[in-house]
């Protein structure tokens, strides 16, 4: 745990809101309205402070769902998370530009996508009172994250460090159905701002408070396995594998940088005015690079458990 920073002292810049190996399903909240009554979830979470590193209470990175021929499919972390290049992009815009309508279709099976995750304490959840109290792994697209940025960064009035375990706010999750799709729309963070429940009582600023708040995010989820990974040698020969599906035989498949870099360059980030289609230009994009970053696709994932 870092000892450089107070998880009990935000500032509205102090979480980096641009910035995870297979884990066990428990620990991530992923709930959909079907999972509701009447098609409808409602719970109330808490985003709590990340204890390994509160500066990064907010993990983001981009990922390709990608399957092969055997119809195999597979996660992947795209290098262009940390601006490294991507082989993946490369193809989705030869695929994209291409005169061909055929190869048109093809790229959006390699189009990436934007995940969130942090770390939520659930205060109520009807559907799961006994989730009450705990910790989870909260997973999400876009459009809550634009929720956050609105709270530290708003139009209008002052803003909101939304992780901040005594001046921070509660988050009313409400999740319909859109079509096929779950929806975000009605979710939104409470008016007033409140210190996070211990018990049943707001918690208090003191020693003892304080010490059992940092016991029990010690023993949260930790955040650090959802980060980006590095691709190793089985991730590049299954990516290989299914871009040379998309390839004409003799096309060369760019070679893939497996070592991140020590800091990600700085065009790399995304910028806080990204509309929910768009993110900002990187070294490995087109300035009409897009990313996609809709919910939709949270419930597509969400059916095969990832």
């Amino acid at each position: 745990m870092s000892d450089s920073f107070d998880i009990f002292n935000l500032g509205v810049e102090d979480v980096e809101t641009h910035q995870p190996e297979r884990t066990s399903t428990n620990e991530v909240y992923k709930p959909t309205a079907d999972d509701g009554k009447d098609g409808t979830y409602k719970a109330l979470i808490r985003f709590v402070p990340n204890p390994e590193n509160p500066r990064k209470s907010l993990v983001q990175k981009y990922v390709h769902w990608l399957t092969n021929s055997s119809g195999d499919g597979k996660l992947v972390d795209s290098p262009q998370t940390i601006g490294e290049h991507c082989p993946i992009a490369d193809v989705f815009w030869k695929l994209r530009k291409s005169d061909s309508a055929v190869d048109r279709k093809a790229s959006e099976k390699l189009k990436r996508r934007q995940q969130y995750y942090s770390l939520i304490k659930i205060i109520k959840d009807p559907q799961n009172p006994e989730m009450e109290g705990t910790y989870k792994v909260f997973k999400f697209g876009y459009k809550i994250k634009e929720k956050i940025d609105s709270e530290l960064k708003p139009d209008f009035g002052e803003p909101t460090q939304v992780f901040d375990l005594f001046e921070g706010k509660n988050f009313e999750l409400v999740i319909t159905r859109q079509g096929e799709y779950n929806n975000y729309d009605k979710s939104k963070f409470s008016s007033n701002t409140a210190a996070i429940l211990m018990g049943d009582a707001p918690a208090e600023r003191t020693k003892e408070t304080m010490g059992a708040i940092k016991e029990e995010l010690e023993n949260a989820p930790s955040l650090a396995q959802y980060d980006y990974k590095a691709w190793d040698e089985d991730t590049r020969a299954f990516v290989n594998n299914v871009l040379r599906m998309y390839l004409n035989p003799g096309d060369d498949i760019a070679a893939v940088t497996s070592a991140p870099k020590s800091a990600p360059a700085p065009k790399a980030k995304v910028t806080e005015t990204a509309t929910a289609g768009s993110a900002a230009p990187t070294k490995a994009e087109t300035p009409e690079s897009k990313v996609t970053t809709d919910d939709d696709l949270d419930s597509f994932l969400d059916d095969l458990n990832i």
